[in-house]
């Protein structure tokens, strides 16, 4: 029942701490209002007048507060820490997606990782609120409550014990079967996930193979057998909490019988009966809140085990920086080397080189070649995103890392898609620039010819974008990527991916001004297909199967 995963995470050993202390004390709040309120009734039974009963009243009344305000430190408490490790984990996990020594979207697929990072994460953020005191509270609150049971009523302290260790075999019996589902469950999200995302990135190619409907049923498949496994798993789960919740409901029953049968000979006083009955169902609450929620949390645990998985691995971790290769801060000076570079992808084919490529000062190179022939590879290698197999990288004569945090501060990366946050207009202009005025984002704005939309827009530069918000074409998302960059007074080398070759040509001229204004004091590598742009770039190199020949005029 307990997951070891949980001590893998640091501070785990003293929040457990922390809440076996404040269940012990639960404890002994439950065992004082039960008391309490059992002495008032018999009490009052008994004829004795209400305002001779105001010390047992208000120590009934203190408990209970005191209480719920140990609950509520404790819900608090366990809300900052689930959120500290979600945040610590999300960002962990994404440096490492971004690592080019871990590559792990390669390994598990990009569909995986995107929902690890958005569901995932939730997900194990509820767990980690949820779960961790469930499992003190069987042991830590319903331990004394036995005890407390036993000094008030052996025979109800007795029947209490005995129906412990059948709900725990019940629980083991049915949560091993539920786990296994769910893991199968989790596994069949991960396929379809990878297989509905390797679908949409090759929509082009399967729409002109005539694949459409292969394709269709293929997708249909995946999502049929989730559909399956999330049934499998939730009948299950409805199962085994109903068994155990009629194992608890028997449990009290047999408890109020005998103390029932006892009252009615006269071997048991009506204080001590119901200090004994009021505890029977505070015995069985954590059980039952356990079996409850053990279920709901299972995606919760296996993406804690999953993330630990794809962390332990040999990559640099996130509170890690790569050591000081001496990247300067880019100026006119500087010097960029491709010598003798080469990239392959996992199963052999090659994907770029050996090349050679020299930039130097704030040149804007074109980079333009057949589809396949290694654009995208070349780009993503000068933006830090993949490390060459062969060949070195020289900046100033000194071989260095592109991977590093130097080179990472003032590169900027721009892909065909560029991604809106769900955030507000000025959020997402403000991405690499948080402390920029108000001010400072209109202008940006206004630079990329965005004032017109903003203008229109309900709530201004406060109108929510992305996933659930206001949508943008993707003309008007590649001008906040450029509105980005122009408030970013970091950004010395820009790296184009074919930023324009799903825009129309229209849309693409009327980006190009805005586009060529970004550019202006930077060193630019610009991807692209059309030719129109070549003009505007210093020179042109072009890529292709044996090696990249460059011409300081023009095109290739």
């Amino acid at each position: 029942m307990f997951d070891r995963n949980l001590m893998k995470l640091e501070g785990m050993h003293a929040i457990l701490g922390a809440l076996v202390l404040l269940a012990l004390m639960q404890a002994g709040c439950i065992i004082g209002q039960a008391f309490f309120v059992s002495l008032t009734i018999s009490q009052l039974w008994q004829g004795v007048w209400p305002a001779d009963l105001a010390a047992p009243i208000a120590a009934f009344l203190a408990c209970f507060c005191t209480l719920h305000l140990l609950r509520y430190g404790q819900e608090t408490m366990l809300d900052r820490f689930s959120q500290a490790k979600a945040e610590h984990m999300r960002d962990e996990l994404l440096h490492r997606t971004f690592d080019p020594d871990a590559l792990l979207a390669s390994r598990v697929g990009t569909a995986a990782i995107a929902t690890t990072l958005i569901d995932g994460i939730n997900e194990l953020q509820t767990y980690l609120r949820i779960m961790p005191p469930k499992i003190i509270g069987m042991v830590a609150i319903s331990l004394p409550v036995l005890i407390a049971s036993f000094a008030s009523d052996w025979v109800s302290g007795i029947i209490l014990a005995v129906m412990f260790p059948v709900i725990i075999f019940f629980m083991i019996l049915l949560g091993r079967q539920a786990a296994s589902r769910a893991e199968r469950q989790y596994a069949a999200y991960t396929r379809l996930s990878n297989r509905f995302i390797d679908t949409l990135r090759g929509l082009e190619a399967i729409k002109l193979f005539g694949a459409s409907k292969r394709e269709e049923a293929s997708v249909h498949g995946y999502s049929e057998k989730l559909r399956r496994a999330t049934v499998r798993t939730i009948t299950t789960a409805t199962l085994s909490s109903a068994v155990l919740n009629l194992c608890a409901t028997f449990g009290v029953a047999a408890v109020a019988m005998m103390l029932a049968f006892r009252l009615m000979d006269g071997s048991l006083d009506l204080f001590r009966a119901l200090y004994a009955l009021i505890l029977a169902p505070e015995y069985f609450a954590p059980i039952r809140a356990f079996a409850s929620d053990f279920h709901a949390s299972l995606d919760g645990k296996n993406t804690l085990a999953h993330v630990l998985s794809l962390l332990e691995g040999s990559s640099v971790s996130v509170a890690e920086h790569r050591e000081d290769v001496g990247i300067p801060f880019w100026d006119e000076s500087c010097t960029l080397l491709l010598d003798n570079v080469s990239y392959s992808y996992g199963d052999g084919r090659d994907a770029l080189g050996p090349i050679d490529l020299k930039a130097t000062g704030f040149e804007r190179i074109a980079i333009v070649g057949r589809s396949g022939a290694g654009k995208s590879t070349l780009a993503n290698l000068l933006a830090g995103l993949l490390l060459p197999e062969q060949g070195c990288v020289l900046v100033n004569g000194q071989q260095v890392d592109l991977s590093c945090e130097q080179w990472k501060t003032q590169v900027r990366y721009i892909p065909q898609h560029p991604y809106v946050f769900r955030a507000s207009v000025a959020d997402n202009v403000r991405l690499y620039a948080p402390q920029a005025t108000d001010g400072e984002v209109v202008a940006a704005i206004e630079a990329v010819g965005l004032r017109q939309l903003v203008d229109e827009l309900p709530d201004g530069l406060e109108t929510m974008l992305g996933e659930g918000g206001r949508g943008l074409s993707g003309g008007q998302a590649h001008r906040i990527a450029l509105a980005r960059i122009l408030l970013d007074e970091h950004a010395r080398v820009l790296v184009f991916d074919e930023p324009t070759a799903h825009l129309d040509i229209e849309t693409e001229l009327d980006l190009k001004e805005p586009m060529l204004a970004a550019m202006d004091e930077k060193l630019v590598f610009f991807a692209t297909h059309r030719l129109h742009w070549l003009e505007d770039m210093d020179r042109t190199v072009s890529v292709d199967d044996e090696k990249m020949h460059q011409n300081e005029e023009g095109i290739a």
